[in-house]
This record gives C-alpha cells, sequence and structure tokens, in this order.
C-alpha cells in the first residue's frame, strides 16, 4: 500500500474549491476506502485551520461551514509524524538549503523520516523535494 505524508496544500482542497480539488477528493476517497495511508505533521491541522480561517476572512465560506468543515477534516485522523529534536535541526537545515519555509521542510522531512512519499499542491515544494526524494505533485495522483 501506498504510504503519502500529504501537506497543507493538498488537505486545504479536501475542503475548500480550489484547482486540483478533484485530484485531492481522489486522495481522500482512496485514504477513506484504506487503497493509501496518510500522514503528516501536526502542523496540518493548524495549516488547514487557517486556510479556513482565510475563507471565512475573505467571505468566501461563512463561520459555520468553516467549523463544519474543520470538524470533517478533524474526523479523518490522519496520523500524525512524531518530529523530534533532531528532527527539528534537520527540518531547518533543510529548509534553508532549498530556501523553502520551515512548515514546508517539516512535511519533506516527515515523509523522509517515514520513507513516504510526498504529495504536494504546492509547484515550488514539489520541484525542492522532488530533487532529493520521493515526491508526488498532485496534479499527477493517481492510484
Amino acid at each position: 500500500m501506498t504510504r503519502y505524508v500529504l501537506d497543507a496544500s493538498v488537505a486545504a482542497r479536501f475542503l475548500l474549491t480550489e484547482s486540483l480539488s478533484e485530484e485531492a477528493s481522489a486522495v481522500l476517497r482512496d485514504y477513506v476506502e484504506e487503497r493509501i495511508e496518510l500522514a503528516a505533521p501536526g502542523i496540518l491541522a493548524y495549516e488547514v485551520g487557517n486556510a479556513l480561517w482565510k475563507a471565512v476572512r475573505g467571505k468566501h465560506l461563512e463561520l459555520e461551514a468553516a467549523t463544519e468543515k474543520q470538524r470533517d477534516f478533524l474526523s479523518l485522523e490522519i496520523p500524525a509524524v512524531m518530529l523530534d529534536d533532531g528532527d527539528h535541526h534537520y527540518i531547518l537545515e533543510w529548509a534553508h538549503m532549498r530556501d523553502v519555509t520551515y512548515y514546508d521542510a517539516a512535511y519533506a522531512v516527515a515523509a523522509k523520516k517515514l520513507g513516504a512519499t510526498l504529495l504536494t499542491a504546492d509547484n515550488e515544494l514539489h520541484r525542492k523535494s522532488s530533487e532529493r526524494q520521493p515526491t508526488r505533485h498532485l496534479k499527477d495522483y493517481s492510484e
């Protein structure tokens, strides 16, 4: 079974209508039907919450709908990748060497730690991560 570490650019598309939302729905379906495994660092819930907050703030979504979407997302219980002190040092180094945010580097390092493929809809992260480890862009998702 394929194991992915997904980042917020994919998870937000589970909940919000954006480009590649159909592909994100396929990922979600495959996870729920246990055809793939998903995991993510603990920051995923915060980043998804922030995406929902932005949608409410931008008047693209009512607060009540965002709260329901957040509840649905949290009920998926995507396993958290536990990152230790050594991992955090490596994340900082990875972010610096590849000129990406610490958050993005955390997803890449979590994937490496698990021996999983990083799944992202972020073009820059995809390009920079795929130089060193298995990475799949959401647009290329098919199981």
